[in-house]
């Protein structure tokens, strides 16, 4: 089926896939796309580095040639914002807004359903929504203060100046602590809880699906889908980069799995040391991720794929 978007003036449809990571997002949106003649806007924020496709569990797709275009696609589905930057630099929520936005409307003017699927909830919001993101320049005499913190400081330290943030941030994640901490000392307050879904303001029509599982699944497919990046190469996936250039600490700001395999790799930690550690935090971290999504009281959350495409039929075939 063909999900032409007409230009009219209702606004343009958009499906969003949400959940927590190991749920089958990216299976289900690529089942999706196919059906309903989409292409997807990746919302996930280590899947954008090249060169990090099984610890970031990027679907293992390939750039191809299509026309004057250059797409990375899996399964004859092209993949925006998947692989487009060196791991050696940062990539902000606003870059990614930006960039998502130019994909998204380019998929539009082509008569394509547009998929945001991914876990990072604020890389979703910030693309859906229309509201402003602070925006902080960088302050590289801080950042060189913070960097000589432990992790564990950086925490304590944005606890004491945004309480909130750091309840729901990535506690192994440096990278983003410190930058939360960066826009706190640049705007002197704690960034403003923003009312996403009491105010709706969008620019798409949206239909927000949510995958939940019961947590015993949920820890299943996490300890499953680990088991097989590892035996993938994923620690040597980590190894790699970092002889290619990649410093230690510039792979652990990634957070989740990259602390634990670097500990391993330096000998710190045993391998089934590391493999339980990492579940741990994988499964702390989609418990994060589902408190984030179920603010959205808009969400029509499913336990199984197959009552995905009924709904998207029924909203592709209605005006908002």
């Amino acid at each position: 089926m063909s999900s032409k978007n007409k230009k009219t003036a209702t606004k343009p449809k958009v499906l969003a896939i949400v959940g927590p990571n190991a749920s089958g997002k990216s299976d289900l949106a690529i089942q999706l796309a196919h059906k309903f003649n989409g292409e997807i806007i990746s919302a996930d924020s280590r899947q954008v580095y090249r060169g990090l496709n099984l610890s970031s569990g990027k679907v293992p797709g390939k750039w191809k040639i299509r026309g004057f275009n250059r797409r990375y696609e899996y399964q004859d589905i092209p993949h925006h914002l998947v692989d487009i930057i060196s791991p050696r630099k940062s990539f902000t929520v606003q870059q990614y807004k930006r960039k998502a936005q130019r994909a998204l409307q380019d998929i539009l003017q082509r008569g394509k359903l547009p998929i945001i699927a991914g876990g990072t909830g604020f890389y979703v919001d910030a693309l859906l929504y229309d509201f402003q993101i602070p925006e902080a320049p960088p302050n590289r005499q801080l950042r060189q203060e913070l960097e000589s913190l432990t992790t564990g400081q950086l925490m304590h330290r944005l606890g004491a100046l945004d309480p909130n943030r750091a309840k729901s941030i990535d506690t192994n994640n440096r990278r983003r602590i410190i930058r939360a901490i960066e826009i706190v000392v640049s705007i002197h307050s704690p960034v403003p809880k923003i009312n996403l879904f009491e105010n709706k303001k969008s620019p798409y029509d949206l239909l927000k699906i949510g995958i939940f599982l019961p947590d015993g699944e949920l820890k299943r497919r996490i300890k499953s889908r680990l088991n097989r990046r590892i035996k993938d190469g994923m620690v040597d996936e980590v190894r790699r980069n970092h002889f290619l250039g990649v410093s230690w600490r510039r792979l652990e700001e990634m957070g989740l799995e990259f602390h634990h395999i670097i500990q391993h790799l330096k000998g710190a930690i045993s391998r089934e040391e590391m493999i339980t550690l990492i579940e741990t935090k994988d499964h702390q971290f989609a418990r994060k991720q589902m408190t984030w999504f179920k603010r959205d009281k808009n969400t029509i959350w499913i336990d199984v794929p197959a009552k995905a495409a009924p709904l998207v039929q029924d909203f592709l075939v209605h005006e908002a």
